[in-house]
């Protein structure tokens, strides 16, 4: 997730020709907690065979709480995503 969302720095600092932390920091949060939220569900069609193999997967780490911790991250990237916009001045009618 760290180096997959890095284009949501790039964009914005591209478009906008700042890089304000108020707004891209949560702005990238949010997008590292979305990819975990998604990458932790599809790594559970394979946990079986993460295990024959030796891979180190979330699904594996979070066992039987994964879904909270699914609802965790998910809650974090909607409130990184409106604090974002918050910040960039876009009201609170984005959420």
């Amino acid at each position: 997730g760290l180096t997959f969302n890095w284009g949501a720095l790039l964009g914005w600092a591209a478009i906008k020709e700042s890089i304000d932390p108020a707004i891209i920091l949560p702005l990238y949060t949010a997008g590292i907690c979305w990819t975990l939220v998604y990458d932790t569900i599809y790594a559970h069609q394979d946990k079986e065979d993460d295990l024959k193999v030796g891979v180190k997967s979330t699904a594996l780490r979070f066992g039987d709480l994964t879904k909270y911790w699914i609802s965790g991250f998910g809650a974090a990237c909607v409130g990184s995503l409106a604090l974002s916009g918050y910040n960039a001045d876009l009201g609170w009618c984005l959420v």
